[in-house]
């Protein structure tokens, strides 16, 4: 029946809005058009098209389902800056890095379905781990329900913090020495260090996330306090904008959801919690360059075009069933082989390029090259674009669309460890879905399937059945 009043299409207790039905109808037929515009001959206006719908759904996600959202935004948020860069480089910006000149080639209206897909898959998988819907009872992350667990929190970050400011005091801080912070850290005596701290900054967002949902006013202020530091920290050794971003919503994720399922209104709390910590992201990049010597709008402008980058340039030779030339079959062999180091491939560790340096190697400037290979640094955005240089688009797309359910479910069990795990427990699901954020950040698909992430994960498991459960309250 249908509540002329309410505007509601009820059915066996259902009930669906009508306005919300015709809002989805509506942005499902724009979706649909702005894929078909370049074969329209629309190239020209599609980028920015693409960006607007782009920047519409993102929206509507949040609004419409904040858990997954804020398990997701980091990624979303980073993808949003490839189609901002879609409409520079659509319109005839250049990248340095690959010395192409773009122009209008519709080929941020592709990029845009494969996120399509990535989303839809992830939501699928997250809901199959986690229920979003406000609970009959109150749920308590179960760490804060245990005052040894809040001591041993509160300890861990202490430590994590202590080893960043000594890394420091006696290297240097990168916002302060006007150093590139890869060239500091890979001249730093004490590099390890430097990879404690930052490894463990996932860790560190959500320990201090779930522990400010206690309902005592003093933990929940020394849980906030503490993270502050821990920002202020990371821009002091020269994290940027997506580091930044990152740490902030990682911390936003077990608070949002908890108050969320426990019925309480929470996209303000998400929406100044990612507002604050882009804004501190920003303010990172312009005092970082600033520090060392660069022109900020030169190095802003420049950067920004570089996330679309590898995008850009695979797209322009991929095929619907055939990669580029330059990749293909061999490219993604050598991906596989790569699997059984423990440690993530590099430029210079003796072993062939293989992933997002497989596709560096073959679309990058020899001078640029060998300068990145020098401090081992890779491109951005290589999400969608890997995939696409192993396969082309349809074997790309089901690349896509399987790293999306990995990566829903990962989101929902990160949750649902925050609520019901221990300190060790979370760590160790912190560290697999950090590894794979940066994958599906990045491309550097090892960090996903790697042998590295399979033990950490089998390591969870483990920990989960054999200590955690017992005491996790399931029902």
């Amino acid at each position: 029946m249908i509540d002329r009043t309410t505007r509601v299409i009820g059915s066996n207790g259902g009930s669906i809005s009508a306005t919300g039905v015709m809002v989805s109808t509506l942005f499902t037929l724009a979706l649909l058009f702005n894929a078909v515009m370049p074969a329209l001959g629309m190239k020209e206006s599609s980028a920015l098209c693409t960006l607007l719908l782009a920047t519409l759904g993102l929206v509507g996600l949040v609004k419409s389902r904040p858990v997954f959202a804020v398990s997701m935004l980091y990624v979303l948020a980073i993808g949003m800056t490839a189609f901002l860069a879609g409409v520079g480089l659509e319109a005839g910006g250049y990248l340095t890095e690959v010395d192409v000149s773009g122009e209008a080639t519709g080929a941020f209206s592709r990029l845009l379905s494969f996120y399509l897909i990535f989303v839809v898959c992830a939501l699928v998988a997250f809901g199959r781990f986690l229920d979003e819907r406000p609970a009959h009872e109150s749920i308590r992350a179960r760490i804060t329900l245990q005052p040894i667990s809040i001591v041993t929190g509160f300890g861990l970050a202490a430590t994590i913090i202590a080893i960043g400011v000594i890394a420091g005091l006696t290297s240097g801080f990168s916002l302060f020495s006007g150093i590139n912070r890869y060239a500091l850290r890979n001249d730093a005596s004490n590099g390890m260090m430097f990879n404690l701290f930052l490894n463990n900054q996932a860790f560190m967002g959500f320990l201090l996330g779930t522990i400010a949902t206690s309902s005592d006013k003093r933990i929940r202020g020394a849980a906030i306090l503490t993270m502050a530091v821990d920002l202020a920290l990371n821009v002091m050794h020269g994290e940027q904008f997506m580091a930044v971003l990152h740490i902030g919503l990682c911390s936003l994720a077990p608070f949002i959801a908890i108050h969320a399922i426990n019925g309480k209104p929470v996209v303000r709390y998400l929406g100044i919690g990612a507002g604050l910590a882009l804004l501190l992201g920003a303010v990172s990049i312009v005092y970082s360059y600033r520090g060392q010597g660069l022109e900020v709008a030169d190095m802003l402008s420049s950067r920004f075009l570089l996330q679309a980058q590898p995008w850009y340039v695979v797209d322009s030779d991929a095929h619907l069933f055939t990669a580029p030339a330059l990749g293909g079959e061999g490219a993604f062999w050598r991906f596989v082989n790569s699997l059984g180091s423990w440690t993530m491939p590099t430029f210079f560790d003796g072993t062939e390029p293989s992933g997002l340096r497989d596709l560096m190697k073959s679309y990058t400037e020899p001078n640029v090259l060998r300068a990145y290979m020098f401090d081992d640094v890779t491109f951005t955005m290589g999400n969608m674009a890997v995939p696409v240089y192993w396969f082309g688009y349809a074997g790309g797309a089901l690349f896509v669309a399987m790293t999306g359910v990995v990566y829903g479910a990962l989101g929902a069990l990160q949750i649902l460890v925050a609520m019901r795990g221990g300190v060790v427990m979370l760590w160790l699901m912190a560290k697999v879905f950090s590894y794979a954020t940066f994958a599906v950040q990045q491309g550097e698909y090892w960090m996903m399937f790697g042998s590295r992430t399979e033990f950490y994960a089998l390591l969870a498991l483990a920990w989960w059945y054999w200590v955690d459960a017992k005491n996790s309250n399931l029902n």
